[in-house]
């Protein structure tokens, strides 16, 4: 067993998962542990040419899933297993299931995105947090992602929610209020402390 926690948000675009793993960290530090936020994709070399080509629209789903699963490779590498050997608690909006859902809407073999991404290990807590599609794309600015359409979406989050029940993920739904969320995520968030 490794030291520290491995904790991830999932969910599409929209369901808050910057906003509650910002929320969810101060909560945890605000009880005495040592956190460390992050998001995928990252602020590094790689995350950057990612989130650059989602504006573009120009590379094509199999050069995005390799991009994200490189990406991921040097962000477990470089900061989330460094950090869980100090026993730090890590909290991730996104992981691995992010790919798995995004990658396999746009016609991926989900075994495919899995092999390109064995080379990180599970987290010990992912949470999907689950939006209506419209709702979650009408708390976005427009921004001109690829990926940001409520049909799409549709297709993502029914991924997630498939993969949450064969993984027994848990899910709570982002449609309340923000305190009603993060009240709900620390009742699940304590059980693996």
């Amino acid at each position: 067993m490794r030291p520290g926690k491995f904790i991830v948000l999932e969910g599409i675009d929209g369901a808050g998962t910057s906003t509650h793993a910002k929320l969810l960290g101060e909560w945890l530090e605000k009880e005495g542990h040592s956190v460390v936020i992050t998001e995928e994709p990252t602020a590094e070399l790689i995350g950057t040419l990612i989130r650059d080509n989602l504006q573009t629209k120009k590379t094509s789903p199999i050069v995005d899933a390799l991009l994200f699963a490189a990406d991921r490779l040097d962000h477990w590498e470089n900061l989330i297993k460094p950090s869980l050997a100090t026993n730090k608690i890590v909290i991730s909006d996104r992981f691995i299931e992010s790919s798995l859902a995004y990658q396999t809407a746009t016609g991926l073999e989900m075994a495919w995105v899995q092999e390109i991404n064995k080379f990180v290990e599970e987290p010990d807590l992912t949470i999907i947090l689950d939006v209506d599609p419209e709702i979650g794309l009408s708390r976005k600015p427009k921004l001109g992602d690829k990926f940001e359409n409520a049909i799409f979406l549709g297709w993502v989050r029914d991924i997630y929610l498939k993969r949450a029940t064969e993984k027994n993920y848990p899910i709570v739904r982002t449609n309340s209020s923000i305190e009603e969320v993060q009240t709900q995520l620390q009742k699940i968030v304590r059980r693996i402390l």
